[in-house]
């Protein structure tokens, strides 16, 4: 508990938070997702519902580790030009991390909705 306390007020390094939180969440995003557009799992009903968790589940996280990142940024020193451009530059790919999972989190729904609950609006 003290650990994800401390990674939501933004007391962890800027390091830690983007490249041990942040880019394996991302990077978990971007393959599964990959793999369910371009067709990984396919073959394989299991497979298939593992990538779609998985990147339920990555677009879920992903908000919250970007506020984790934001606030860490605001606590990053910025003693020189170049660290105010880290600091720039770790929020601008927190909004954009953010923005893109939740329009891929709303697409997920989307389908969802279409394939599952819309089959029983249209026999009623």
């Amino acid at each position: 508990m003290t650990f994800l306390k401390k990674l939501m007020t933004g007391q962890l390094a800027l390091w830690c938070t983007f490249w041990l939180i942040g880019f394996p969440l991302a990077l978990l995003w971007d393959v599964s997702g990959a793999c369910t557009v371009v067709g990984c799992g396919i073959q394989d009903p299991t497979a298939g519902a593992v990538l779609l968790a998985l990147f339920a589940f990555s677009s879920i996280a992903i908000p919250f580790a970007s506020f984790a990142i934001w606030r860490s940024s605001s606590k990053y020193p910025q003693k020189t030009w170049w660290h105010t451009g880290l600091a720039l530059a770790a929020k601008l790919c927190a909004v954009l991390s953010t923005v893109l999972a939740v329009i891929g989190l709303a697409v997920l729904l989307y389908i969802g909705f279409y394939i599952f609950i819309n089959p029983f609006l249209d026999n009623a």
